[in-house]
């Protein structure tokens, strides 16, 4: 059975918060809803587990209409499971009566028998009599998820399930939890603000604007690959962006020029510009391979393949990775600081000048005047 939402719309006073939303997740498949603070995410995830009240459009699970402006279906008989990011556990009840929750009309016997299930399929069968403040985040959140799956509900409603975990734990969570959705075979929608958990958990993903629009839809490597917006672009990672006019059918930045082919002159373009598309070459040394495809016409190639000029203003070692800010040597002071992340060390100090290459992967036009 999937889930449905047509055309919600839905505002606080004067404050639209969703405009005109469509969401469609089939069963078996996991949507990750990505978007900023206070976009709507989460007030969507609401009117579709009946935790808010619907103002306009309609939802469906399978074909059945749970709320339109006739119907209002209580949350607690749409047949929704949900997470939530503080596990919302019950702190007098200890495991096994958490779980055993959301499972009141089955028979005693029938009911022990579904928390065994369950408490199985998330590692915490020996914790069944412990209680919720003697678990560990993780294990909690294990106890929250096979609560929310032991009714065999028909939608899955995830929101920032990951986010009061630990780093490690995080990673180790979201594995098992991605590994037990997919296994059940429900349609899931999850909310987040987390990239990387969306690119992880999501067969698709959805990304949404300040404004409580849908920017963008698609794979998960098609929206990070091929971003429709700047918004979009960014929000993977904060990039470099500067903006220039077309002129024969390349746009001039600091980094050098780059091919614009498809715009006609005097074209106001936004180039956004990954950390990852800059490779920094100290004289001497071999800069990385310069590599890229064209692409909705946002891999671009940049002219200057002597590299430019750069000055270093600090270097900080992330592990495998260091994070550098480097300005355009001589530069107007107008323009602003550039950063990138380089594979391996870097040295805040180098033996020798420093070129920047832009590489022409992760480089994305769009014109400047198309706002969100």
């Amino acid at each position: 059975m999937g889930l449905y939402l047509a055309n919600i719309s839905h505002s606080y006073g004067d404050n639209e918060v969703l405009d005109n939303v469509d969401v469609d997740v089939p069963a078996g498949q996991i949507l990750c809803l990505l978007g900023p603070s206070g976009c709507g995410k989460t007030t969507l995830l609401r009117i579709a587990a009946g935790l808010e009240k619907l103002q306009q459009g309609v939802v469906r699970f399978g074909e059945k209409v749970v709320a339109d402006y006739r119907t209002q279906t209580p949350a607690e008989k749409r047949g929704v499971g949900l997470m939530f990011q503080d596990f919302a556990l019950f702190p007098h009840l200890n495991v096994r009566d958490n779980v055993a929750f959301g499972l009141k009309e089955l028979s005693n016997t029938d009911r022990q028998q579904r928390i065994d299930e369950v408490l199985a399929q998330v590692n915490m069968q020996e914790h069944g009599l412990d209680f919720p403040h003697t678990l560990s985040g993780g294990q909690q959140q294990r106890v929250a998820l096979a609560r929310a799956l032991a009714p065999k509900p028909a939608v899955m409603l995830l929101d920032e399930p990951f986010s009061g975990l630990d780093q490690n734990m995080r990673i180790q969570i979201r594995e098992e939890t991605l590994g037990i959705l997919k296994s059940s075979g429900v349609a899931t929608l999850m909310v987040t603000h987390n990239p990387e958990e969306a690119l992880f958990m999501a067969d698709r993903m959805m990304v949404m604007g300040p404004d409580g629009k849908i920017l963008q839809e698609g794979s998960p490597n098609e929206v990070y690959a091929d971003p429709a917006h700047a918004y979009v672009a960014n929000f993977f990672g904060q990039a470099n962006s500067v903006t220039g006019v077309s002129k024969d059918g390349k746009v001039a930045t600091p980094l050098g020029d780059i091919d614009v082919p498809d715009c006609q002159d005097g074209c106001n373009l936004e180039v956004v510009i990954r950390p990852a598309a800059i490779s920094l070459q100290i004289d001497g040394e071999e800069p990385e391979e310069h590599r890229g495809r064209h692409k909705r016409g946002h891999h671009h190639r940049s002219h200057d393949t002597e590299g430019i000029p750069v000055d270093i203003i600090s270097a900080r070692s992330l592990g495998q990775n260091t994070f550098v800010r480097f300005r355009v040597s001589g530069s107007d002071p107008n323009v602003p600081d550039f950063h990138s992340r380089q594979r391996g060390e870097f040295p805040e100090k180098p033996d020798g000048d420093v070129r920047a290459h832009v590489r022409q992967r992760h480089v994305f036009i769009y014109h400047a005047d198309e706002k969100i």
